[in-house]
């Protein structure tokens, strides 16, 4: 898979499984993910930070890891 099909996934996800946060950015956190794209995306971590990058998405942390970071929201910036 491309990294661009990747990063629809997530959004995706992220539209379907999130809801609107305080600035009405849709959010979702990252255990949701984790749980919801285990069968979808291969490399969860290598397609948040190309959406990052490309900035698609936010969050705050640099390398996520479960359980640790289960409660960390991701934000999606590009509803698109």
């Amino acid at each position: 898979m491309n990294a661009s099909h990747e990063i629809q996934i997530l959004k995706d996800a992220i539209k379907e499984f999130g809801s609107a946060n305080a600035e009405g950015k849709t959010s979702v956190s990252y255990g949701v993910l984790f749980e919801k794209t285990a069968n979808s995306l291969e490399a969860l971590n290598g397609t948040l930070r190309a959406a990052k990058r490309q900035k698609k998405v936010t969050f705050d942390a640099e390398l996520m890891m479960m359980p640790k970071d289960k409660d960390v929201q991701v934000v999606l910036l590009d509803e698109t």
